[in-house]
């Protein structure tokens, strides 16, 4: 049994990141990895998981086939970051290459500076159950790019008002990783957000308080993320508008 385990090990260590990573989602969804941290302590990029999707599922393959006959990784692998949907057909998103992470995005190519237009995002979260298993998506329309839409879920123990939460700050994560990337100053861009929960909305915009701890946490979260850029404006929308874009 040892002599097992440390060929696993030896297998596993082979591994790139970005295969060790599918490796984690895989063994966290078998329920073999328990969460040490309350939701309201974990970063929602690192606990969101991608909605199965076929490249997953080839990446899944991917992973067994490697633990059984490990190979080194190339010199010019990096971490993949997880494919967003796209509204239209696009070559940068849809390359079987550059499947990524799931709340990352795949900045657009030749780009120096963040555009003139407003960077627009449309979020939606819930929960089944209430408490129960968290889930959200958010769109964003990058001026002169495809929509993009990225599908969330999160732990079993979300509240409908956390997981609407966990979905705006993945959201603004997302866009503000995606200018670092492009090396772009991130005081240059202006967000349109538009979400469907009122109290959200009310309570970024401090016209309603909040006084739930676990709700504190996200709210500070997010507006330390929205102080990162130049301008940004929260808007409230009807349900069926959220339903139309994003389909939940």
């Amino acid at each position: 049994m040892n002599n097992s385990l440390d060929q696993l090990a030896i297998q596993i260590g082979k591994l790139s990141p970005a295969q060790r990573r599918v490796l984690f989602r895989k063994l966290k969804a078998m329920g073999l990895i328990e969460a040490e941290n309350l939701l309201s302590d974990r970063d929602p990029l690192r606990i969101a998981l991608s909605v199965p999707s076929r490249a997953t599922e080839r990446d899944d393959r991917q992973l067994a086939s490697e633990l059984t006959d490990p190979k080194p990784p190339r010199p010019a692998d990096r971490p993949r970051r997880a494919a967003p949907r796209s509204s239209e057909s696009s070559p940068a998103l849809s390359a079987p290459h550059n499947q990524p992470k799931p709340t990352q995005l795949a900045p657009p190519p030749a780009l120096t500076q963040a555009p003139s237009e407003p960077i627009r995002i449309v979020f939606d979260g819930g929960s089944r159950g209430n408490p129960g298993q968290g889930y959200g998506s958010f769109a964003l329309d990058w001026p002169g790019y495809p929509r993009e839409i990225v599908q969330l879920t999160f732990g079993d123990q979300a509240t409908n008002n956390e997981a609407e939460y966990d979905t705006l700050i993945a959201a603004l994560e997302a866009v503000r990783d995606r200018i670092a990337e492009l090396q772009i100053d991130p005081r240059s861009a202006i967000l349109s957000i538009w979400g469907d929960s009122l109290l959200v909305c009310n309570q970024v915009r401090g016209e309603w308080t909040c006084k739930e701890p676990r709700l504190q946490v996200r709210l500070e979260s997010v507006k330390e993320l929205l102080s990162g850029f130049g301008k940004s404006e929260l808007n409230h929308q009807p349900r069926e508008k959220s339903v139309e874009i994003l389909g939940h």
